[in-house]
């Protein structure tokens, strides 16, 4: 019986607690309104909490109709209760009734058999509930065209991308449509990410954040959305900063996966790319040591949401490589296994680790293998050199060159030694 009783019992705790949680936010919300005039606090929301986790035993047993009329004459309560506060207060808000009958589908949910799920909607619930002047605030801010470019990437994340098919097609069998989609997808989820962190932290800060996080998922990416700072405006030397972060945090991360995924070239591969990794730090420092010196930062007003047209142009340039590497599988084989692991991590180092990683032991000698994984780096490097050059114009972008340049000659001496 004790063994029964114990998953309701958790159930109905967690009921309770979600309740009592929201209660206390909707409470902590009204503490200027007078005792008396508010139509639900703590207790009214923990019973109602109680109430869904009662309402979800009793679901899964014989009271279905009695559970169904006590829910029911819960949620008129509440509609009554609200009804008469919104018309006593002239304050039109829906936002409590939804709350209290939220309350009671988590409590209902914490009790049949979906805790997780139940402890998920109620954190996320608290926290929508907390951040509204956060978010209201960020709506009076929000322009015409920034709602534009939001739309933009609902279409590219959420329309087109699960419509793409999942399978190698075109020459050689080189293109993917729905990896080669996902990279506009990472691209232009960057670039309006960055533009929110700007808009939000200022530029060099919002800059420096979003170089940061961006580059654990694609450093070239990064770079894509800096040369559109650069070219669009961004006259100080933040955007150009990015650009070496995220160099360097794509050796870091380089590092870490060869350490994970092909552990037997790890130390040998480090000691080709440490030396761009200290060239990228050094420029890191120093374009945020002038930039801090400067002080000469784009005005966050004059800031262009971003648009898709370079993203999908990152796209087209990494279908063309994907397809140049397939043909050059194609034409000379496997003999050359290193080689074409080395052009194929051109714009994707990770699949070049990957590739590396997953060859039988003894394919590759250590010494071989090191240089087929430091090689993409340095390709990768001067492949975003080129970009942002092309994409933000030479003047523009010479301190952002200048230190992609230093990590590409940091990386090329002990790759050529090493070859020597």
């Amino acid at each position: 019986m004790s063994a029964s009783l114990s998953p309701h019992v958790q159930g109905l705790a967690l009921a309770l607690a979600i309740g009592l949680l929201l209660g206390v936010e909707r409470g902590w919300r009204m503490r200027d309104e007078e005792a008396g005039r508010r139509v639900a606090g703590i207790r009214t929301f923990a019973l109602l909490g109680l109430l869904g986790g009662l309402a979800g035993i009793g679901l899964a047993g014989d009271a279905r109709v009695l559970v169904i009329v006590l829910v029911v004459g819960a949620i008129a309560a509440l509609l009554l209760g609200y009804a008469g506060d919104m018309r006593r207060d002239d304050n039109v808000s829906a936002t409590s009734t939804l709350a209290g009958v939220l309350t009671l589908a988590l409590g209902a949910t914490a009790t049949s058999g979906s805790m997780a799920l139940a402890s998920l909607g109620a954190g996320a619930a608290v926290i929508l509930l907390a951040l509204r002047e956060p978010l209201h605030r960020a709506i009076q801010a929000t322009s015409e065209s920034d709602l534009k470019a939001l739309l933009r990437l609902v279409l590219v994340v959420f329309i087109i991308l699960p419509l793409l098919p999942d399978r190698a097609m075109g020459p050689f069998g080189a293109l993917n449509p729905s990896r080669l989609w996902t990279v506009v997808v990472i691209t232009g989820s960057i670039s309006f990410i960055g533009y929110i962190l700007i808009r939000w932290l200022g530029e060099r800060r919002g800059a420096l954040v979003a170089a940061a996080v961006g580059s654990l998922v694609s450093s070239t990416a990064v770079t894509v959305d800096a040369a559109r700072r650069v070219r669009d405006g961004a006259s100080g030397f933040g955007a150009q900063a990015t650009v070496a972060i995220a160099s360097s945090v794509m050796l870091l991360r380089s590092l870490l996966l060869v350490s994970l995924v092909a552990p037997f070239a790890f130390a040998p591969f480090a000691v080709l790319v440490l030396p761009g990794l200290l060239a990228s730090a050094l420029a890191s420092a120093l374009l945020l040591y002038l930039g801090r010196a400067a002080q000469a930062e784009v005005e966050t007003g004059s800031l262009r949401p971003p648009g898709l047209g370079l993203a999908l142009l990152f796209a087209a340039t990494v279908a063309v490589l994907s397809v140049g590497s397939a043909w050059a599988q194609a034409r000379w084989g496997g003999e050359s296994g290193a080689i074409l692991i080395a052009i194929g991590g051109l714009a994707d180092i990770d699949a070049a680790i990957a590739a590396v990683g997953a060859l039988p032991p003894g394919t590759l000698e250590v010494r071989i293998a090191a240089l087929a994984l430091a090689a993409p780096t340095l390709f990768n490097t001067l492949f975003k050199l080129g970009l942002f050059v092309a994409i933000a114009g030479w003047r523009r972008a010479l301190p952002g060159a200048a230190a992609l340049a230093a990590v590409a000659a940091a990386l090329l001496i002990p790759i050529a030694l090493a070859l020597a």
